[in-house]
């Protein structure tokens, strides 16, 4: 189980293991090579990383790291903001696999309490952390989809 969080936590980061050699002369399973991430999207996966690794550690010291699902904080859905943020105030960024998988990684913060089973943080009292995942889940669809309309109608603008 560590092992697996542990490669969760390296791919996050940007960590790939090589592909095997093919005939083709590709180095991995990906025919169309993938742009390289940008200062923020790095940024994104980063804090995604380190909100992972709080809330692996939330789950056995739940006292000391419990500001991390603090309803009035919202520290989970920080990633999100951060990378939506980005695609809306920059749209030469492409919607494309670099950045959809950036979006997915911004609910990595999310995955241990689920994975590991403790979602009384979530519902709890109070449901404000659910509702901002619900939220989050919202919004981070809607600006992947309006970034692919907005790049495919930009692609039949240029022809």
């Amino acid at each position: 189980m560590i092992r697996f969080l542990f490669d969760c936590m390296l791919w996050g980061l940007g960590s790939q293991p090589r592909g095997a050699e093919t005939s083709s002369g590709f180095g991995s399973d990906q025919l169309i090579p993938t742009r390289e991430r940008n200062g923020l999207e790095a940024a994104v996966r980063i804090l995604s990383s380190l909100l992972f690794l709080l809330a692996v550690f939330a789950q056995f010291l739940s006292t000391e790291l419990g500001f991390l699902t603090a309803p009035q904080l919202h520290l989970l859905a920080l990633a999100s903001a951060v990378w939506g943020l980005q695609m809306i105030l920059r749209p030469s960024v492409p919607m494309d696999s670099t950045a959809i998988s950036t979006a997915l990684w911004s609910f990595a913060g999310y995955f241990p309490f689920f994975l590991l089973g403790n979602l009384s943080p979530f519902f709890d009292k109070d449901p404000t952390n659910l509702y901002t995942l619900i939220g989050q889940g919202g919004a981070v669809g809607t600006l992947v989809v309006y970034g692919l309309f907005r790049d495919i109608r930009r692609e039949t603008r240029a022809e």
